[in-house]
């Protein structure tokens, strides 16, 4: 099984775990479990999803050339077989031809975290009804 069919197969599974939409603009590039070194949490364990933007640049950007990945954002998701869920959220930069850099203002397509919060969408609103709010 070559790297490819691996990625493959890790995004197959990771589906199931990602906020829907996620692997539409994003890509999975890595994972691990990290043990928690605080003992009074619910969790013990973390589950870490790496995810890095795919080339989402539309048609008015299609002369722009890919400037790396700005800073890495953290966003807290659904508990995974008793594991915090930790996404690892990596945005690209593109250098525009009049040499200024932007990125794919992706909130017009899809809404990753909830507005105001360091969580995933559909987590953030559970949580909220959990609460009652």
């Amino acid at each position: 099984m070559n790297q490819n069919d691996n990625i493959n197969m890790y995004e197959g599974l990771a589906s199931y775990f990602l906020p829907e939409g996620v692997l539409k603009y994003f890509e999975v590039t890595d994972f691990a479990t990290q043990r928690t070194l605080d003992k009074d949490v619910l969790y013990t364990t973390e589950l870490h999803i790496y995810l890095d933007e795919r080339d989402n640049r539309t048609p008015e950007m299609k002369d722009s050339v890919s400037n790396g990945f700005g800073a890495e954002s953290c966003l807290l998701d659904y508990p995974a077989r008793d594991k915090k869920a930790v996404l690892h959220i990596r945005r690209r930069r593109w250098t525009m031809p009049d040499g200024t850099t932007r990125s794919v203002d992706l909130d017009k397509e899809f809404e990753l975290k909830h507005k105001g919060t360091r969580y995933a969408k559909d987590f953030a609103l559970f949580l909220k009804r959990a609460n009652g709010l």
